[in-house]
């Protein structure tokens, strides 16, 4: 039966069984008349013949996107199952003891020459006589292999590479290519395993971004960075943990779950190298590569335990880096930087990294700690928004500040107004960024760039591909969202008075000690601590060099620090300060079996 343009029923000219649509039929059939000729029934039956073809193949594509649409879907689904189930049993396993910590770390630092107080094996590796590049590599491999099943710090390895590669040097050593002196100059971490953060391209690794769209993708070439500690002997053993595309201060995604905080499991290991501090913090790396855009380095440093360090803007090379843009101001936001056990490290690393640097950063020029100044300010004061500080912390600055006077330096109050906005200037200084990254990618089409308010409401719903801290993170970056331009630009002539200030004040010899972050938190509760991260944020607008120095453990077993921010291109007296804070309070402690008796 066919329906006419009045809408009445009548047989079908061209078969039995055929049911054919008024929008097909029109032309062929004529209203009122009889009949009609051959060369109009042949030419209306080709008409649905094609008409035909295309709905089919609109119906089969639709299919197709449905059963892809599905399978995303059903990853995301599974993302999130593993994760629950992984920390579930991560829960059963640690609820007596949270730490996964065990003396055989302690055997570790001892084959390498740890000295538990200065130094780890990068900081000099020509002096471990009889022990060979080989035993050192396969004592990290197993260390990694124990704690990672904990910790989920690491995401792709590539053991037997690093290996055979470790054979390799220990081969070179043994028909004596190299000298002592050559290799302290030329290739100071020969034959050092160095762990990387996934988001930094390691050729044959996991480069995803930790993003579910780009599931399976390895990179094909080395970063920069990592060709420079390739050159300098470093063997990468493995990429390390992040939040989806760095976006988030807790290192979890839907593509590899969540990294653990070693001390306590039910702690959040920080972000967005979160993977990187965990495994140092672990011992399951003596030295490792960051990367900070708004903190990324020296939050989860602090929830570690560990020392990191984010240079001065420009000095190190970025490309390689995922989410990367060539916008200028995100290339000043964003620096790779070491991540280390031990305060001495970071300087080695640094010589390396800044290889390539236009500027005399004068590294290996002692640092007199006599005439240097010191600053302090324990907290931001109370902005609508932030937390209060913990008073460990603030007790923390205060007793890092006062540890100079044993060199005749009078620690001092920062005599900077810090403003109420500062919350403001923070925010607006990343609306800056004109050309953001493309971070929610369709799976099946590059080019198609995702509505962030549309992911986010599927959040809601379980259907999302991506995570709330990604999306969260992305809102202001793409919609300005809740700032004017006007506003925008009265904050960010208020940012630059107050740099200008801070520059006049620290000059080429000025330190400020401030806190890092307010405390350690739960993973349920990352989005009500992400404020938290200002303290760090302003430094990364202002270009300034920032490290973060363990300062021991407070009362619930958890690691506690402090921030040393000194002028642009001042590095080394951020990494002198950290050393002799280091050695005044102990730098990274161990985390213990349990953590209280």
């Amino acid at each position: 039966m066919i329906l006419t343009n009045d809408f009445t029923k009548r047989e079908d000219p061209f078969s039995e069984g055929t049911n054919v649509t008024l929008g097909c039929f029109l032309g062929c059939y004529r209203e009122g008349q009889g009949q009609v000729s051959h060369r109009e029934i042949a030419s209306g039956k080709s008409q649905i013949t094609k008409r035909q073809r295309r709905r089919e193949g609109r119906e089969e594509r639709t299919k197709e996107e449905s059963e892809r649409e599905t399978e995303r879907m059903e990853t995301a689904k599974e993302g999130r199952k593993q994760q629950r189930t992984d920390e579930s049993k991560r829960a059963m396993t640690h609820s007596v003891y949270p730490s996964v910590f065990t003396d055989d770390a302690g055997t570790t630092a001892r084959l390498l020459g740890d000295s538990g107080t200065t130094g780890g094996v990068a900081a000099n590796p020509c002096s471990r006589r009889g022990i060979t590049s080989s035993e050192v590599v396969q004592k990290y491999i197993m260390r990694i292999k124990e704690i990672n099943p904990f910790i989920n710090a690491v995401v792709d390895d590539r053991f037997t590479e690093a290996i055979i590669e470790a054979r390799n040097y220990d081969q070179q050593l043994k028909d004596d290519k190299f000298d002592i002196k050559t290799l302290e100059k030329e290739k100071p971490l020969y034959g050092v395993p160095i762990t990387i953060k996934e988001c930094c391209a390691v050729k044959g690794c996991s480069h995803t971004g930790c993003t579910l769209s780009r599931k399976g993708i390895k990179a094909d070439y080395d970063a920069a960075i990592v060709e420079m500690l390739r050159n300098a002997g470093a063997i990468p053993l493995c990429v390390t943990n992040t939040p989806e595309m760095c976006c988030g201060f807790d290192s979890t995604n839907l593509l590899y779950g969540r990294t653990y905080n070693p001390y306590d499991t039910r702690y959040s290991a920080g972000g967005s190298s979160g993977g990187e501090g965990a495994l140092l913090g672990a011992g399951g790396s003596v030295i490792g590569i960051g990367s900070d855009f708004a903190g990324s380095i020296r939050v989860p440093a602090f929830f570690n335990g560990i020392f990191g360090h984010k240079p001065t803007s420009g000095i190190i090379p970025t490309n390689g880096h995922l989410p990367f843009t060539e916008d200028k101001y995100f290339q000043k936001l964003l620096t790779f930087g070491p991540m280390t056990r031990y305060a001495e490290d970071l300087g080695l690393l640094m010589k390396v990294m800044t290889s390539k640097c236009n500027h005399d950063l004068r590294l290996d020029v002692p640092v007199d700690l006599k005439q240097i100044k010191i600053y302090y300010r324990q907290s931001l004061d109370k902005t609508f928004g932030v937390v209060s500080m913990s008073k460990e912390i603030e007790n923390c600055v205060l007793k890092a500040a006062n540890h100079f006077a044993r060199y005749n330096v009078r620690a001092e109050k920062l005599p900077i107004e810090w403003p109420v906005t500062i919350v403001d200037i923070a925010l607006t200084g990343f609306l800056n960024v004109k050309k953001v990254p493309q971070m929610l990618l369709n799976a099946n089409d590059s080019k198609h760039h995702k509505n962030v308010n549309i992911e986010l409401m599927k959040t809601l719903f379980g259907l999302s591909e991506h995570t709330k801290q990604m999306l969260f993170f992305i809102i202001p970056l793409e919609t300005h969202f809740p700032f004017t331009e006007s506003e925008i630009s009265y904050y960010r002539k208020h940012a630059e008075e107050i740099q200008q200030k801070l520059l006049d004040l620290l000059g080429d010899n000025g330190v400020f000690i401030y806190p890092t972050f307010r405390k350690q938190f739960l993973p349920q509760f990352v989005l009500c601590e992400t404020m938290s991260s200002l303290n760090c944020v302003i430094f990364n607008l202002f270009g300034f060099p920032a490290a973060h120095v363990p300062m021991g453990l407070n009362h619930e077993g958890m690691p506690i620090g402090v921030q040393v921010i000194a002028a642009p291109y001042q590095d080394r007296l951020c990494l002198a300060v950290a050393k002799e804070l280091e050695m005044a309070f102990g730098g990274w402690v161990p985390p213990s079996v349990s953590i209280s008796d």
